[in-house]
């Protein structure tokens, strides 16, 4: 079996990240840029949701995640998500990845938990999406604790009772568009197998994997990841789609996998960052950016 051939599946991995690949980058707000493309047109969306309230983006108008209240940061990111359900096939995946929202006790007076990653799967289920199980991601070295009056470190006594379990795990949310199942060719269907060590340690639901540097972006996901979600759910030459893009990690990992990829961002800076991160995959993709800003 080709999986289970090292060699065999090393030179199909070899060939994948030769193929020309192409990808579109639009400049504007997705819940606006999404409305232009036609229905069933991608066959995955891997993405990370801006983070509500808490992260410093670079200011541009419109941005999400500078909404005040999380019930309507929760609505329009259901904007995206229902653009989602039209734009991918029958049988296509929505990935999301997010972390739940921990409010520090200056905001509030007290320590608050937001469930986002429960209230993102109610809305999919809502809109049509067959919900799947997810898989946690554990984040090496984010594990935290908060003890009273300590602000993000633990002092003194190791009992105390006052400490507060931070965040050191997020959610691989998986949404399916019901409809079908993916009838690939049998030659992306052997461009596209997962080797057997690989797909034993994807397709387990506990991810232990170093988070990204927060350098350029305040919220990154590795490439480690998107390589795994990318090679799990896609077949070679598929469309992945990425309506929140940031620095462009979901489609450096279609380019190397031989998939092409669409992103939107509304911030320039992001764009920018994206185009030059795919200039820079061997070898050189097409790439196209467009400017859907209104």
């Amino acid at each position: 079996m080709l999986a289970k051939d090292a060699k065999s599946t090393a030179l199909v991995e070899n060939l994948v990240q030769s193929l020309p690949t192409h990808h579109d980058l639009y400049l504007g707000d997705s819940r606006q840029v999404l409305e232009q493309f036609p229905s069933d047109s991608v066959h995955l969306m891997v993405t990370s949701p801006p983070y509500w309230n808490l992260k410093e983006y670079p200011q541009a108008e419109g941005q999400m995640g500078a909404i005040e209240d999380f019930d309507e940061f929760v609505g329009q990111l259901a904007r995206v998500w229902e653009h989602a359900y039209r734009l991918l096939v029958p049988g296509g995946r929505l990935v999301i990845v997010v972390g739940d929202v921990l409010v520090p006790r200056r905001r509030y007076g007290r320590h608050i938990v937001f469930p986002l990653h429960a209230a993102i799967q109610e809305q999919c289920r809502k809109i049509g999406f067959d919900n799947l199980a997810p898989i946690i991601w554990y984040k090496i070295g984010n594990a935290q604790f908060e003890s009273s009056g300590n602000s993000g470190r633990f002092l003194g006594k190791p009992y105390e009772p006052n400490g507060v379990v931070k965040n050191d795990i997020e959610y691989i949310l998986f949404q399916r568009k019901p409809g079908g199942y993916r009838q690939p060719t049998q030659a992306a269907r052997a461009l596209s197998v997962l080797p057997d060590t690989l797909h034993r340690e994807c397709f387990q639901q506990i991810w232990t994997l170093t988070g990204a540097s927060t350098k350029n972006h305040p919220a990154p996901y590795p490439l480690t990841l998107v390589d795994r979600l990318i090679r799990m759910f896609s077949f070679v030459g598929d469309t992945v789609l990425d309506p929140f893009m940031g620095t462009g990690t979901t489609n450096l990992g279609a380019a190397r996998w031989g998939r092409n990829s669409i992103g939107v961002d509304i911030t320039p800076s992001y764009v920018d960052m994206s185009h030059a991160r795919l200039r820079g995959q061997n070898p050189q993709p097409t790439i196209e950016i467009h400017d859907a800003r209104r």
